[in-house]
């Protein structure tokens, strides 16, 4: 069996469509490598692949690292631990800009979601390229950056769900307790493309370390604003089947909530990389 596809750019910065991919030799090693290549290169890639099978998402998610048993969110069960369930009729949301995880020492870095049920309109998913806005900044703007780091923490979007009533306040605190948060370099690079690129996050990115409090909020202010341009992102809307694979180290992502009350249910892989995260 041999496999072929075609690519399609969906945006100058950031994202490519997947076509004419037969499920059937998704697995085979040239695909994969093919797959990656591409993700290499455009970031977010999209895959129409209605008939995938959990056992195929494993399989893919395990060719880019090692699939995570996610603390939060529930999974299909035995033998599919890694495959999470993100369902808004359990309250799950992502409405907000972040990379997945930040919080954590090493985030994963490749994450992969199959759409399962989706509302009648509403419901897209955007994404921005990180290494697009750092190649934008002005050279002065650089050399303030390198060397400055941020801390991710948990405790903004927990709060944020608690005051909102997704969480009860007993859930808020053993997440709270679990103490993540880390410290991670607002500019990293790629260790596969060699790109730089803007680590932060509204949701997670709470200050920049050694910095006065006005200061590091003036600058966080500015690189979220400067990120969230529309030209540096791309916006899809799903149809049922549609996988889309992102790299989570250059990728800031943003599921938007507008379907209520219809469902909304995704099937996501979260992958470590085997390698270091960034160098």
């Amino acid at each position: 069996m041999t496999s072929s596809f075609t690519v399609r750019p969906l945006g100058p910065s950031i994202g490519a469509e997947v076509l004419e991919l037969d499920c059937a030799s998704l697995l085979l090693p040239e695909t994969l490598a093919a797959l990656e290549a591409v993700l290499t290169k455009h970031e977010a890639v999209v895959l129409h692949v209605p008939e995938l099978t959990p056992e195929q998402h494993l399989a893919v998610a395990l060719h880019f690292g090692e699939p995570e048993v996610h603390t939060f969110y529930p999974n299909l069960g035995e033998g599919f631990e890694q495959i999470t369930v993100i369902d808004s009729k359990l309250g799950d949301r992502a409405d907000m800009w972040h990379h997945d995880e930040s919080f954590l020492p090493s985030p994963p870095s490749v994450t992969m979601t199959h759409a399962q049920i989706l509302p009648p309109a509403g419901g897209d998913t955007c994404w921005i390229s990180m290494t697009t806005a750092y190649d934008a900044l002005s050279q002065r703007m650089k050399d303030y950056l390198d060397g400055l780091s941020a801390w991710h923490d948990m405790i903004g979007p927990m709060s944020a769900a608690l005051r909102q009533n997704f969480v009860t306040h007993e859930r808020y605190l053993e997440v709270i307790n679990m103490n993540r948060r880390h410290l991670h370099p607002l500019v990293i690079q790629h260790p596969d493309s060699g790109r730089k690129a803007l680590y932060l996050s509204p949701t997670y990115t709470t200050h920049i370390d050694g910095l006065p409090c006005a200061e590091s909020s003036a600058i966080l202010a500015y690189l979220h604003a400067h990120c969230q341009q529309v030209h540096f992102g791309f916006r899809h809307r799903w149809s049922v089947g549609d996988m889309v694979i992102w790299d989570n180290r250059s990728v800031l992502h943003n599921a938007i909530l507008d379907y209520k009350p219809h469902q909304r249910r995704m099937q996501r892989a979260s992958v470590f990389s085997r390698g270091p995260f960034y160098l």
